[in-house]
């Protein structure tokens, strides 16, 4: 089965759920504001906020919480690590590379994403012209056809906008917030099932990129009894080296 990949972060991930709209059965799982519509027309362009526009390296802290009850009551930190680097490459006004496995090329009215996951390439349009409550990216998944089933779906979209946001004592000018989140289930029928969800806030600064991402993912299994955990993720720009 198909595995519905969410990297950004793949981080992704916090805030209400809405999911009861949904169903999981249908084939067209999005409504029409969820869907992406590919104009040169937006407030923002989001070239300029989700990398930095010259050759640096971020650092970032990292810290992943745990849940093994899956009621999204979180503790002490499942996992921490300080100083996470990625590096970007600015070769030219089209192409940017964001660490080892992800490229960027700035089209008219498109940012195109090719990441590598799982030794396969994952390729993503978003719109780059965009305006505070604008869909930039979907995607949706229906497969039922034979015993083994998946369906499920992504939708992202622009937030809000800030005139200054502070993080880990910096402070940030022009930052662009955005907003993932996701559905899926899978399973055999009669056997077993899974279910996810994911939800996310990304917070771009202008000519800077990502500083900060907040994620939570929670899956539920059913095989002969329940299963339920939930992850959350928390990432903040510490430095950034030139």
């Amino acid at each position: 089965m198909r595995n519905i990949s969410i990297s950004l972060i793949a981080l992704l991930l916090i805030g209400g759920c809405g999911f009861d709209k949904k169903n999981l059965s249908d084939a067209i799982l999005l409504n029409e504001n969820e869907t992406v519509h590919y104009i040169a027309d937006g407030e923002y362009d989001l070239s300029e906020y989700l990398f930095p526009d010259i050759n640096q390296t971020h650092i970032y802290q990292v810290v992943t919480y745990k849940d093994n009850n899956g009621n999204q009551v979180y503790s002490e930190p499942f996992r921490a690590i300080d100083n996470q680097e990625i590096q970007y490459g600015i070769y030219d006004n089209y192409h940017i590379k964001e660490g080892m496995d992800i490229d960027y090329e700035i089209a008219d009215i498109k940012l195109i994403k090719k990441e590598v996951v799982d030794d396969f390439y994952d390729i993503r349009e978003y719109r780059r012209f965009v305006d505070i409550n604008d869909t930039y990216y979907s995607y949706t998944h229906a497969d039922g056809a034979t015993i083994q089933y998946q369906v499920g779906w992504l939708t992202c979209q622009v937030l809000e906008h800030n005139s200054s946001t502070e993080i880990l004592g910096n402070t940030y000018n022009d930052v662009l917030t955005l907003g993932c989140k996701s559905v899926s289930k899978q399973g055999v029928r009669g056997e077993f099932s899974e279910y996810t969800f994911l939800h996310s806030r990304l917070y771009f600064a202008k000519h800077i990129g990502k500083i900060a991402a907040v994620g939570e993912k929670c899956n539920t299994k059913r095989y002969d009894s329940i299963y339920k955990t939930c992850t959350k993720k928390v990432k903040k720009l510490k430095k950034i080296l030139e």
